[in-house]
């Protein structure tokens, strides 16, 4: 199974994959196109299995000649901005169009369906955030994506969550809320103080107030999420195979 990671330079794409890959992936390299991928076989439940390949086209600008052949063939697209960066946010409308010319252009009857998520990185870097959690899910329903993540390269925070829920659904898996637990992270946030030696100041009661309410959000829009992918795979075949390359 193939995934594939597109956005801007600076978003954290190559920090998501090592954040994600530093466990029980080797790396690869393919000739053909001259880039690493890391692979991975994946227990998604019970005794349902994939392999993953993860590819990092982290160097590639948007004009790159080579973007259709990197994602051509891809089963999964995460399409990744900088919630403290409202360019990455508004060029992910871009990088939505080369990944969806890309999968017309080497579709045939074998070809692999394409699911494309929206993940947005540094979820830990609240007090800076530009990038609201409602225009993040208007993007995802006004596309028709197949999800949203909210994630931290920094921290971990939901990365690896967000690769099995995504793999899960391209495979035709069905993976609960509690099954996904498994492979979440999780962290706490910490404010700088005036006490911590970083020069920094303590948060005010209201700053305290507004990243309680936006750690909130995060929190409600990756419950629907889930909610919505559960009762989608709940109303396909549980008899569909994994798609494995």
């Amino acid at each position: 199974m193939k995934l594939v990671l597109c956005g801007n330079g600076s978003v954290g794409k190559s920090s998501i994959i090592r954040r994600f890959v530093a466990d029980g992936f080797d790396r690869q390299y393919k000739q053909t196109v001259g880039l690493d991928f890391f692979e991975k076989a994946m227990r998604l439940k019970g005794d349902e299995m994939t392999t993953l390949q993860v590819w990092d086209i982290g160097g590639q600008s948007i004009a790159s000649a080579m973007l259709d052949k990197y994602m051509g063939g891809a089963h999964v697209v995460f399409l990744c901005y900088d919630i403290t960066d409202t360019r990455s946010f508004a060029d992910v409308d871009r990088w939505l169009a080369k990944a969806r010319a890309a999968a017309a252009k080497h579709r045939s009857a074998d070809a692999p369906k394409q699911h494309v998520f929206l993940v947005a990185n540094k979820a830990d870097m609240i007090a800076s955030r530009a990038v609201s959690e409602r225009e993040h899910d208007e993007f995802v329903a006004t596309n028709g994506l197949d999800g949203g993540f909210f994630v931290s390269a920094r921290n971990g925070d939901r990365v690896t969550k967000c690769f099995y829920a995504a793999a899960a659904q391209a495979a035709g898996v069905e993976m609960s809320a509690h099954d996904l637990a498994f492979h979440d992270t999780v962290v706490g946030y910490s404010a700088p103080t005036a006490h911590s030696g970083a020069g920094g100041t303590a948060p005010s009661a209201q700053e305290d107030a507004k990243l309680a309410k936006i750690r909130e959000e995060d929190a409600e829009a990756e419950r629907r999420m889930m909610a919505a992918m559960e009762a989608e795979a709940s109303g396909e075949s549980k008899g569909a195979c994994c798609a494995v390359m």
